[in-house]
């Protein structure tokens, strides 16, 4: 099944290397935009369930702001060892300077 894509707002919006939540059918989903690319994640932290936004991005990666929790952008692993459980990732693009997620993670099933 060919996957949906929410238009969520303008990539001028959101500077690189920084984020801004959205809320795509129930979930907080944290659009990322760093040097690498823009990426996709759930907006909590799989440590503490602490929100993401406005939390530090470098390369890839994102901090939680709570812990320094770190999180790999690209598949939503984490290094450190305040948890082991991944933030899960959505597919993201941009086209024409607009922000679309899918709001299936990658890796979920669709009906």
């Amino acid at each position: 099944m060919a996957e949906d894509f929410v238009l969520v707002g303008n990539l001028d919006d959101i500077a690189e290397n920084e984020s801004k939540a959205f809320d795509i059918t129930g979930r907080s989903i944290l659009v990322c935009n760093t040097k690498d690319g823009i990426f996709a994640v759930e907006n909590r932290c799989s440590h503490q369930l602490h929100t993401l936004e406005g939390g530090k991005i470098r390369s890839c990666y994102i901090f939680c702001p709570l812990h320094g929790q770190r999180f790999n952008l690209k598949n939503g692993m984490p290094i450190g060892k305040l948890t082991d459980k991944p933030v899960q990732t959505y597919p993201v693009k941009a086209e024409a300077g607009k922000i679309y997620i899918s709001p299936y993670p990658l890796g979920a099933e669709q009906d």
